[in-house]
């Protein structure tokens, strides 16, 4: 069958309105729902964005080896996958960091749309005339130079009254016109990534606070920066942008519907991590900013949902741990291709048939920053360990689970034995990846880096560039 992944950046789990977790408007992402399976217990693994990407991509944890950049040659990639088995493959993406010159994340893609303009994208000339912005611009996070790309660039869609998201769909749509025996097409959606901009007509059903201002792109970090009438608009402002992605899922699934692609598609749904806005007194995903970094549930817990075009498991709630890595492999079994054995996700099929779910814990973290690492989780049916290696273990935090999902209330201090057991376990897995002693030293630590661990780490990363060459230089050209 043909499979389709659509990956809404900065999507919250808990911002899926049939949840009823959250006052947000999402009715076509409801009725997918209603036809998939929902895996309820989905956690980031790398983080943020490009790592995320590198891992789906590769099905292979990235971020105790792999920095932000390029898309690496390690092993061939999933659309390399699809192609050598006779599928046509497409890349639709606005996410701009992914489309860097360079990066290499269409590979293995015939078809790859980079649609330009989001967020400070270099694509409008400084002369063209800039939105005026709608708060006072000491409010906002960005830079200067990254604000007026990106006023540009919303000038030039408005006067054409559209934007990144409406392109993206549309494009996806069009692309889907041709007819092919078979396909793989990846979207990549950038919003509801900040800048919070949707057209009025997606702000109307939320609530806004006439006493805040319209802070669209906020400064991550401590929540208390800003007055609770700020964060009040932002929360509206973010379910606007929730309320027009899921209106452009309605309209592709609708296309799908109408070409009688669904008979034969299946759908999947997902993110690479949520957002804070005042949970934990955070705001943004502050892992950049000193150490306030943590991948509390607001962050860490993604949605994920499984259209199966023959119905299996639809409308039903899956428990079990799972990751972005099992999504390679859960692609290709759908497919109908062979697991290829460099992959370390486990399929999820097995579990729309009511296997369980064999991972016993999920860990998350995010890449060495300019050598500062801020956050590494360890999540557990039953517990979850928050652990920073700037502070150190002494200064990690545990919650337990099923009475405290949100992660509000720390109880290290009555069971430091179940929080060493589960850094016990960040230990053996790191040791199963065969990560430098270096490298886990800095992830776990937050230890030096030095010149010459970095020189090993760049002689490491040409070795595999250079074995993939040998190994996998005619993958995607067919059997």
């Amino acid at each position: 069958m043909n499979v389709v992944v659509i990956c809404s950046d900065t999507f919250r789990y808990d911002h899926i309105g049939f949840l009823g977790k959250q006052p947000v408007q999402t009715p076509n992402l409801d009725k997918l729902a209603s036809e998939s399976a929902v895996f309820t217990d989905f956690w980031l693994c790398s983080f943020p964005t490009l790592l995320h990407r590198i891992e789906v991509f590769t099905g292979r944890c990235t971020f105790p080896l792999f920095n932000w950049g390029p898309l690496p040659y390690q092993f061939p990639v999933l659309a390399e996958v699809f192609k050598r088995h006779g599928f046509a493959t497409a890349l639709l993406a606005d996410t701009l960091h992914m489309m860097n010159d360079g990066w290499g994340y269409g590979r293995g893609f015939d078809f790859v749309r980079d649609v330009p303009g989001q967020m400070h994208d270099k694509f409008q000339p400084k002369s063209t005339p800039m939105v005026d912005l709608p708060c006072p611009i000491e409010k906002l996070g960005a830079p200067r130079r990254r604000l007026d790309r990106y006023r540009r660039n919303a000038y030039w869609y408005r006067q054409r009254g559209s934007n990144t998201t409406a392109t993206l769909f549309q494009a996806a749509m069009g692309w889907l016109d041709q007819p092919r025996d078979k396909f793989f097409m990846w979207i990549d959606a950038f919003d509801p990534h900040e800048p919070w901009d949707a057209p009025a007509e997606f702000l109307k059903p939320y609530p806004w606070n006439k006493n805040g201002d319209a802070v669209f792109w906020p400064k991550a970090g401590y929540a208390n920066k800003y007055p609770a009438a700020d964060i009040d608009n932002m929360r509206s402002l973010y379910r606007a942008e929730i309320t027009q992605v899921d209106h452009w899922i309605g309209a592709f699934l609708s296309h799908l519907r109408g070409k009688g692609l669904l008979d034969n598609t299946a759908v999947i749904f997902t993110s690479d991590h949520g957002t804070y806005f005042g949970e934990h007194g955070l705001l943004g995903k502050p892992v950049k900013t000193g150490d306030l970094g943590a991948i509390y549930e607001e962050l860490g817990h993604l949605p994920l949902l499984l259209r199966h075009p023959q119905g299996v498991a639809a409308g039903k709630r899956i428990g079990g741990l799972g990751q972005p890595q099992d999504l390679f492999v859960t692609a290709l079994e759908l497919a109908g291709i062979p697991r290829v054995p460099w992959a370390q996700g486990n399929s999820l099929v097995p579990r729309l048939h009511g296997t369980p779910s064999p991972q016993k814990f999920a860990i998350g973290g995010y890449f060495p920053h300019k050598g500062r690492v801020n956050c590494i989780s360890v999540w557990t049916e039953e517990w979850a360990l928050m652990h920073s290696p700037t502070k150190g273990f002494a200064e990690a935090e545990l919650y337990h689970v099923p009475t405290d999902p949100t992660h509000m209330r720390n109880v290290i201090a009555g069971n430091r034995a179940a929080a060493q057991q589960l850094f016990d376990r960040l230990n053996i897995w790191l040791d199963g990846l065969g990560i430098p002693p270096a490298r886990k030293r800095q992830l776990l630590n937050n230890a030096p880096f030095k010149r010459l661990d970095k020189l090993k780490y760049s002689l490491w990363l040409s070795k595999n560039s250079l074995s993939y060459w040998k190994n996998y230089r005619h993958y995607a050209q067919g059997a």
